[in-house]
This record gives C-alpha cells, sequence and structure tokens, in this order.
C-alpha cells in the first residue's frame, strides 16, 4: 500500500476546507459553526471565511443574524491572544485581522454589543493570565462604561430590560450602583427587591450592593423605608454585606421582626471580622443552624475556640432543617465533630447523639471517625449488642412480612455503617493500653446477651472482624494472647471466619501486580504468623491464617495466568 505523501495530505485537507466554506458561503447557521472551527483551518482557507465575513453580504445583515458571527470571532481572537505564546496559537497578524473583522460585524445596540460583558465566566472576559485583582478592577471599569453608554441610549428603562437579557443581571445592578445617580434609587427600591422575575430581584440586589460600595453605611441611612413592607426592609438588609452594621439595622428596623431578615439574609462569615456568636445564636433561634455551622468554621479556620453548647445545638438542629442540602458542607461539618472530639471539655453524650447523627460523614476519607461511638463499642457490650439487634433478625424470631419504617432503615443503615468502620477492639483502654482482663469480660456478656436474643453468631463474625486490629502481645506474639486463645476457641469458628474476612477487607482496593508478587508476599507474612500461633498452641487460628495463605497463592496462580493469556492474544 503506498503512502500519502505530506503534499498530498495538505491538498486533500485544503480542498475539503474550501468546499466547507462555500456551504457555508449562503447559510449563517453553517458560518456560525465553521467559525468555531476556524483556527482548523488552512491560511487560504481561513482568508476566504474572513473575507466573506466582512463582505456587505454579511455586515449589511439585521444585528440578530450576525449577532452569533461577531461574539465567535470575539472569542477566537481572545483564545488567541491569551495563549499566543502557544505553537497551536494564529499569528498576530491573523489576531489582528480576525479583530478587525468583527468589529464590522459588531452590533450598533448597546444592550446586544455589551451582553457579554455580563456573563458568569469572568475568566473568559480577561486577556491575561497574571494579577487577577487589577484584571478584575479594569474588567469592573468596563463594565460601568457600558452602563454609561446604555443609560445615554435610553436611561434606566433600558438598564432595567438589559438585566432581564443577560446572564448576570446581579453584576448589571453592581455596575449601576456605582455610577447610578440618587434618582435611581427610587426607581428601584422598593419595588424591585421582591420582584417575581429572578433576574429583577437579582438586578436589585445587585445594585444595593454596589450603592453600598460605593457610598458606604451613609446612603444605607438616607434610605426611607416607610412605606416598605417588612419582607421588603428585610430583603434590602440581605443584600448588604454579612456584618455587625448590617444585623445592628436588622434590629433597628424590623425590631420584633426581625426573623425576616434572618431568614433570609445570604450568610457570608467572611465578610466580617467581628465576633461571630451573636449572629449564631439568631440563626439558630430562626431555623438555619447549616448557615450557623458555616460560621462555626470560619472561627475554627481562625483558630479561636468554638462554643460547645452553641456547636452541638447548631450540628443537631442542622438534621432536621428544611435548608436547602446545597448549604450543608459536609467537609466542614466533619472538621467541626473533630474539633468536638478533640476538645476534653465536650460534653460525651452531646458527642454521642452528634456522632450518630452524622455517621455518613465520618469516614477516615474526610479525616474524621466516629471516636466515642467506636470506642463506647469497645468499652460497652451492651451497646455492642444493641447495635448488632438495630440491623440483624433474631433467630428466635419467626420471618415476618412486615416493612421497617423508614426510621428504622435509617437506624439500621447508621448501625452497618458503625460496625463496617469500627477499628477500636474491645480491651483498648483510651491511653492506648490492652487490658486482657476487659477483652474477656467483654467477649464473654456479649456471648450471653447476643445468645439469648438470638444474634449470637452474626455478633461473632463481627467481633473477629474488630480483632485483626488489637495490638501485639507484650511476649513477643504478634497477637495478643488473649484474643488469640479467644479466636482459637472450639466455638469460635464464626469469630475466625469474621478475622479471616476483615484480614481480606483490609487491603482495599488495589493494583494488580501481574506478576502476582503482593499476592506471594501476603501468603509468605500469613504463612509465618500460621506458624508463629501453631507453635505459641492455638492450632485452630493457625489453620484459618493457612487457608488465607493458600487463598493468596492461588491468586497469584490465576493473576499469572491470566496476564500470561492475554499477552497472547
Amino acid at each position: 500500500m503506498e503512502k500519502v505523501t505530506q503534499k498530498e495530505y495538505w491538498d486533500q485537507v485544503s480542498s475539503y476546507a474550501d468546499m466547507a466554506v462555500e456551504m457555508a458561503r449562503y447559510a449563517i447557521g453553517r458560518l456560525e459553526e465553521l467559525i468555531s472551527h476556524l483556527d482548523s483551518l488552512p491560511q487560504p482557507s481561513l482568508e476566504k471565511v474572513l473575507e466573506h465575513l466582512s463582505s456587505e453580504d454579511i455586515s449589511t445583515k439585521p444585528e440578530k443574524e450576525r449577532l452569533y458571527l461577531w461574539t465567535g470571532l470575539i472569542k477566537l481572537a481572545f483564545e488567541h491572544k491569551r495563549f499566543a505564546d502557544e505553537k497551536w496559537a494564529l499569528s498576530p497578524d491573523t489576531v489582528s485581522r480576525v479583530e478587525y473583522v468583527a468589529e464590522k460585524l459588531a452590533p450598533k445596540n448597546p444592550l446586544v454589543l455589551h451582553s457579554r460583558l455580563f456573563n458568569d465566566r469572568d475568566w473568559d472576559l480577561n486577556e491575561e493570565k497574571e494579577d487577577w485583582q487589577e484584571q478584575q478592577q479594569e474588567l469592573e471599569v468596563r463594565r460601568q462604561q457600558a452602563i454609561k453608554e446604555i443609560l445615554g441610549y435610553a436611561g434606566i428603562d433600558a438598564v432595567v430590560l438589559f438585566a432581564t437579557t443577560v446572564e448576570s443581571p446581579w453584576k448589571v445592578g453592581i455596575s449601576l450602583g456605582f455610577i447610578g445617580e440618587a434618582g435611581i434609587d427610587s426607581v428601584i427600591l422598593p419595588n424591585l427587591l421582591e420582584a417575581e422575575s429572578k433576574n429583577l430581584a437579582q438586578f436589585a440586589s445587585g445594585y444595593v450592593w454596589g450603592r453600598h460600595q460605593s457610598q458606604g453605611w451613609a446612603w444605607v441611612d438616607k434610605i426611607d423605608t416607610i412605606g416598605w413592607s417588612q419582607s421588603q426592609i428585610a430583603q434590602f438588609l440581605a443584600d448588604l454585606p454579612f456584618t455587625e452594621e448590617t444585623w445592628k439595622r436588622s434590629e433597628e428596623l424590623l425590631g420584633q421582626f426581625e426573623k425576616e431578615y434572618w431568614c433570609k439574609a445570604s450568610v457570608n462569615p467572611y465578610q466580617t471580622d467581628c465576633e461571630l456568636y451573636s449572629a449564631i445564636d439568631k440563626l439558630i433561634k430562626y431555623g438555619r443552624p447549616i448557615a450557623a455551622l458555616n460560621c462555626l468554621h470560619k472561627i475554627l479556620l481562625k483558630k479561636q475556640p468554638l462554643d460547645n453548647a452553641r456547636t452541638v445545638q447548631a450540628l443537631l438542629s442542622a438534621v432536621s432543617s428544611t435548608e436547602p442540602a446545597y448549604a450543608m458542607d459536609t467537609y466542614h461539618i466533619a472538621k467541626i465533630i473533630k474539633a468536638l472530639q478533640e476538645d476534653p471539655a465536650t460534653n460525651p453524650d452531646d458527642l454521642f447523639h452528634v456522632e450518630w447523627a452524622y455517621l455518613p460523614l465520618l469516614d477516615r476519607h474526610r479525616g474524621a471517625s466516629p471516636k466515642l461511638l467506636e470506642n463506647r463499642l469497645a468499652s460497652d457490650s451492651s451497646f455492642f449488642c444493641e447495635v448488632i439487634r438495630f440491623i440483624y433478625r433474631s433467630k428466635k424470631k419467626p420471618t415476618s412480612d412486615e416493612e421497617p419504617t423508614e426510621q428504622q432503615k435509617a437506624i439500621a443503615a447508621n448501625a452497618y455503617r458503625l460496625l463496617h468502620e469500627w477499628r477500636t477492639p474491645p480491651g483498648m483502654q483510651a491511653e492506648g493500653k490492652f487490658s486482657e482482663d476487659h477483652f474477656r469480660q467483654w467477649l464473654q456478656s456479649v456471648r450471653v446477651a447476643c445468645t439469648e436474643s438470638g444474634h449470637l453468631e452474626v455478633a461473632l463474625i463481627h467481633v473477629g472482624k474488630v480483632l485483626i486490629h488489637c495490638p501485639p502481645d507484650t511476649k513477643g506474639l504478634w497477637i495478643n494472647c488473649a484474643v488469640a486463645e479467644a479466636l482459637n476457641g472450639k466455638d469460635a469458628e464464626e469469630m475466625r471466619n469474621g478475622f479471616r474476612t476483615g484480614i481480606l477487607n483490609s487491603r482495599g482496593v488495589h493494583w494488580v501486580d501481574p506478576t502476582g508478587k503482593p499476592e506471594r508476599d501476603l501468603a509468605a507474612k500469613y504463612r509465618q504468623q500460621a506458624e508463629d500461633v501453631e507453635n505459641a498452641g492455638y492450632q485452630r487460628l493457625a489453620a484459618t491464617l493457612k487457608s488465607l495463605a493458600e487463598s493468596y497463592e492461588r491468586d497469584a496462580e490465576r493473576i499469572v495466568a491470566e496476564h500470561k493469556a492475554e499477552v497472547k492474544e
């Protein structure tokens, strides 16, 4: 088969490109599509497209038809100016040519011309890569100049109309707030504060923010709110920064109806450096505990001590809060709970309820775990047995077709999650030492209670799983002798099965080495452990470990065989 030469390849590319250009000449939709691939065309074809775009056939078309062509060219030029140093970027001369053609197609109506300045992607409007803050300031100047043009073009009504057509009416409001005159206040306030149109409400919110940023609190206090509804006053205050100055005015203007403000406020604790606990109290009082937790997280970040009582109240209230789910930052909540766990002043009963309520969040991937719950499982056999009963049906009770309630399902899910993540074996003490006496007493109590309730087998399986985390014996054996003795018992088969499962699960997700070496290393490890406990007199436990070693040997052989088969294919 003959190879295609480079010249033949480019001749074909140019031919197809010319065909695409010709097909797009008389169809605006195709021309719009072609512009998005303009930088992929050979230079001669690109020039043909630019020449056609700058012709009277295109430049005299109605603005609505030219709009997407102009937008596409602007985006293309911007992209290649931003990445001018990249190999794929168009030459500066070509970019200038694109900008020249775009200028010919630019809309004359400022409401159309400036709409792209008010989108939600500021990055798309900044040409330089460095000094983001300076770029933002320059962008705001451009936006304010655009609003001035629209005001000059058709007055405040045109600006209001403009706000209903752009992606970010809030930014329109901010820019108007910076440049607007006092007479504009009465056009926007209070009528648009709670407008049915989402765009107009956001526009009014941005206006309040911009006026406050440019005029300060003096402007806020000059606003005559006589005749305003409590809801309008609350919304006006909610559009201001979340600071103590706003909170004071909420009390002054709303008095006994200040709940209106706290229910509407956009809670951003990073807008203030003042003490936040007064705001936290209000948020909890008026049904916004999740927002209160955001404030508590800021306190934590500032390395300031948390008020435990308020923190517990906010956490427990947030469980049943009607605030939107997206308002809850689970990472922040895990950090707050971890801070409670590390504070010796935290009430253990409070922490117990918090850990139980937030058990799904307390996984080790977030750097948190249900420490108190795990310790209680290990220290209180009755609590362990209760958790087992939450999950499993008793063997002594007949099978029932009765569907569990949602609450029962939730409790069972929490209980299972707790046992699945349990890492603290019974016998471990708070100071990190292992008590053999406590372990034996705990296990005996579990045997008695679970035999009576009909849950013995499943309870012993879970006990076996957690015992993989027990410490070595002080006399040198890799496992504590009291634990080894319990696992070796004639009546401990379920516990040994759980121990084996716990070891297998502890490996987690892993990369498969085609040589099977990791599996052989594990097989050698457990063969040695089996030999050690056998020499110590624990033959049944040794048999379990030997079977584990054999399973890893089989895994290694299977992996190697599968890899060889893949290579042959």
